[in-house]
């Protein structure tokens, strides 16, 4: 047959080929985990062996474990005013626990000292209700009757006031506690409380005026000069959709949305007004907005990085990721410099770092050069590769890659973004998916005020008390404070 007809031999072999490079690639595939790609770690069970990825093997660290020589520690301690005092004084028959006399009263003289021992606890737990009567007359005149007015927000014949509200508001979206469970709590501790459909009311009231206060946080955050962004997946009617973040250290905002692009993004109505430095990971439709900069995520390139050099052999892979820790290194130091110090990033080191940067590149392209076009006959490009793919973009975005080390106050990863997602995907675990899209917009607006109050150190529950009675008052206070 290879006498006869050649060419068939030729399209076997590669067709052969190409079936060789589509179980290199699906092995490879199999082979990426949370370590070396951006995978979750719940995900990281599904390689051959059943078992997490193993980590490299790490030095054993100097320090020992526990608190460092001159940390304070925290202690519970005896106050001056306590509410309640206990006397405890001897009884009749009281002896003296080293001779044996007796030490009732006209036993001995009285020392006039006592020792104190204060025991901090909780008093009964129980519901106050306050009964609001408003007073009836008849007009003299016309014959009217008329009601006096009852306060703001008594509208019901029994209903549950502020604080109530607050709690439930504190424990089910601050700690997460589904609303069947949060239910059972309120009857373990006060002997009833709200159900089901009441908690679920509380939420989306509290989320409209989350909403008027989130308006002045998405601002400042439209306004920061750098800022965070992600989106991850989040189940609504048991389906997916996309949670998406935007946030800085002292700010957080979130919104949900069907879709995960730049549709999305608008919607959330911070990217248009952006004129920062946005802080992501390679997702293409963030390079749909042209009106600000853009600084890549290394912690992600690295995580790929490790991918091309420990599963693929790329060596230049692994001096990418020590010059890029390098870099992060000589920028904390730069950071950290006390004014009038000596420089630790200058000009000669910027451009060693650029030069030792493309060096790196070049080694790379060298080892991956552009795959030759196909034979006549055949359709579609050449597959280029992961690590030819890498190298194009280290090279286009060496600005967008090494932000952190050029310009000052950028970070060298998209963490912060990460870290605020986190705890909106432990509810969603916890909690299970949301029935309404009024409730995950509430979700999610009240999570942004919480967020936020957190980092700059305000108390949740008076914060959330704020937002019931005041929410524009306290969103101006949240946004002025960034």
């Amino acid at each position: 047959m290879a006498r006869t007809d050649p060419e068939a031999i030729a399209d076997l072999v590669l067709a052969l080929w190409d079936r060789v490079e589509a179980l290199e690639a699906k092995v490879a595939s199999l082979e990426m985990n949370s370590r070396n790609s951006s995978k979750p770690p719940s995900s990281d069970k599904g390689n051959f062996t059943g078992a997490p990825p193993k980590k490299p093997d790490r030095k054993k660290p100097r320090r020992k474990p526990g608190g460092r020589k001159g940390h304070k520690g925290h202690t519970l301690e005896q106050v001056e005013n306590p509410d309640m005092i206990v006397e405890h004084r001897f009884a009749p028959g009281d002896v003296c626990p080293k001779c044996g006399a007796p030490m009732e009263d006209g036993g001995g003289p009285d020392c006039g000292e006592c020792e104190r021992r204060q025991v901090f606890d909780l008093p009964a737990l129980r519901f106050e209700i306050t009964e609001h009567r408003a007073e009836r007359r008849i007009c003299a005149n016309c014959g009217q009757t008329a009601r006096a007015p009852f306060p703001e927000g008594v509208d019901a014949p029994a209903q549950y006031g502020a604080g109530v509200r607050t709690l439930a508001l504190y424990l089910g979206e601050e700690n997460h506690i589904p609303f069947h469970r949060l239910s059972r709590l309120f009857s373990d501790l006060f002997g009833g409380g709200p159900g089901v459909g009441a908690l679920a009311n509380f939420v989306k009231s509290a989320g409209k005026k989350a909403e008027k206060a989130s308006s002045f946080i998405k601002q400042a955050v439209s306004e920061a000069a750098a800022a965070h962004f992600d989106e991850t997946g989040f189940r609504l009617f048991g389906k997916l959709h996309w949670l998406h973040v935007a946030s800085t250290a002292r700010l957080t905002c979130y919104h949900i949305d069907k879709k995960r692009g730049a549709e999305a993004m608008r919607n959330f109505g911070i990217l248009e007004k952006f004129c920062g430095r946005a802080v992501h990971d390679y997702f293409k439709s963030y390079y749909q907005f042209e009106d600000f900069l853009h600084a890549l995520c290394n912690a992600h390139l690295i995580r790929e990085l490790i991918f091309l050099h420990e599963q693929l052999g790329e060596k230049w892979a692994a001096k990418m990721i020590a010059l890029l820790l390098e870099a992060k290194m000589l920028r904390v130091r730069e950071d950290a410099r006390p004014p009038g110090g000596r420089r630790v990033v200058g000009s000669g080191t910027r451009k060693r770092i650029r030069r030792e940067y493309f060096a790196i590149v070049g080694e790379g392209r060298r080892k991956n050069p552009e795959p030759e076009a196909p034979p006549p006959g055949r359709r579609g490009r050449p597959k280029r590769g992961k690590p030819l793919n890498m190298l194009d973009r280290l090279g286009s975005r060496y600005d967008e890659i090494m932000a952190f080390f050029e310009c000052e106050g950028v970070p060298f990863d998209n963490n912060q973004a990460e870290r605020d997602i986190r705890m909106m995907k432990l509810h969603d675990k916890i909690s299970g998916t949301f029935r309404s899209e009024e409730h995950a917009r509430a979700f999610c607006n009240l999570r942004s005020v919480i967020s936020t109050a957190r980092k700059q150190g305000r108390n949740v529950m008076e914060t959330l008390s704020e937002l019931l009675s005041s929410p524009e008052t306290l969103g101006r206070s949240l946004a002025s404070a960034a």
